[in-house]
């Protein structure tokens, strides 16, 4: 299935909006289509959101499909889904937290409450942990404790095998991404919902669609993204800038074969272990 425009997009779990003049931890959007392509900055989740639908709505009033990736694990360690919600579905995740989950249109939110809420329902400390100086959070340990005694792994097998990948549970310091996640999934819960039929998620749905969502990691491209980083360009911007043009160069068939890889309880990494081929593809 050929895919026409390609969206990635750097995430962020901001406290409050990023500044008026584009910074980096802040949220991109990479769009190409064709041979065209731009970074959108966004200075809020809803801001993003609000882009990201207008988007898509465009595409599919003239005809074309496309390719979104995120930057945030589309779903946690097999376990954790049923221990949550009683049901071994990532999407039933994204509905809890869709309606645990408060965020404002300035980005204002309630992730470490929710972190606490989860922990509190386990024995043991965790599984989330870490938390900013001088917020003391009941159930959510400043430093990481053994993952013991919990029904499900503490990484997912994606990230034993993507070089450098963050636990899901981490919700603060170098690398975390579980704040992203947070903050992320209620957001994709909502995309799904507007869309409905015309939206579907790799690798969790494997039915045709004009709209498409996968987790990426921008990581697998690094050193790739680096040696075409323009002057003055933000990190975050080329990151992105330089993926969708990645994923946008390769032969459809190839494209749709890697959406289709790993798990659907624990999903995968759009691309993972193909890099040279996306190198290949870029030219």
């Amino acid at each position: 299935m050929r895919i026409d425009t390609v969206i990635m997009v750097d995430w962020s779990a901001r406290s409050a909006p990023s500044p008026a003049r584009p910074t980096k931890d802040a949220i991109f959007v990479a769009e190409h289509t064709g041979r065209e392509g731009h970074v959108t900055y966004c200075r809020t989740r809803d801001a993003a959101t609000e882009h990201l639908t207008a988007r898509f709505q465009a595409a599919l009033a003239e005809g074309r499909r496309v390719l979104a990736g995120f930057d945030f694990p589309f779903a946690y360690p097999a376990g954790f889904a049923t221990a949550l919600t009683g049901q071994d579905d990532p999407f039933a995740v994204w509905e809890w937290l869709a309606a645990a989950v408060t965020d404002d249109a300035r980005n204002a939110n309630n992730r470490l409450d929710v972190a606490d809420q989860i922990n509190a329902r386990f024995d043991a400390p965790g599984p989330f942990w870490s938390h900013p100086t001088g917020k003391t959070p009941t159930h959510v340990p400043f430093r990481k404790p053994p993952h013991l005694g919990f029904p499900f792994a503490e990484r997912r097998q994606v990230e034993m095998v993507a070089k450098g990948a963050s636990t899901c549970f981490q919700l603060f310091g170098n690398g975390a991404v579980a704040s992203q996640t947070l903050v992320g999934l209620p957001r994709l819960h909502a995309l799904k919902q507007h869309f409905g039929a015309a939206l579907a998620v790799r690798p969790f749905e494997d039915r045709p669609a004009p709209i498409l969502l996968a987790e990426v990691y921008p990581s697998i491209l690094s050193a790739e993204i680096k040696r075409r980083q323009r002057p003055g360009e933000i990190p975050d911007a080329a990151q992105v800038r330089v993926l969708a043009q990645a994923f946008a160069a390769l032969p459809p068939d190839r494209l749709d074969a890697m959406l289709r890889e790993g798990d659907r309880i624990e999903g995968w990494i759009a691309g993972l272990g193909h890099a040279d081929e996306m190198i290949a593809a870029l030219g």
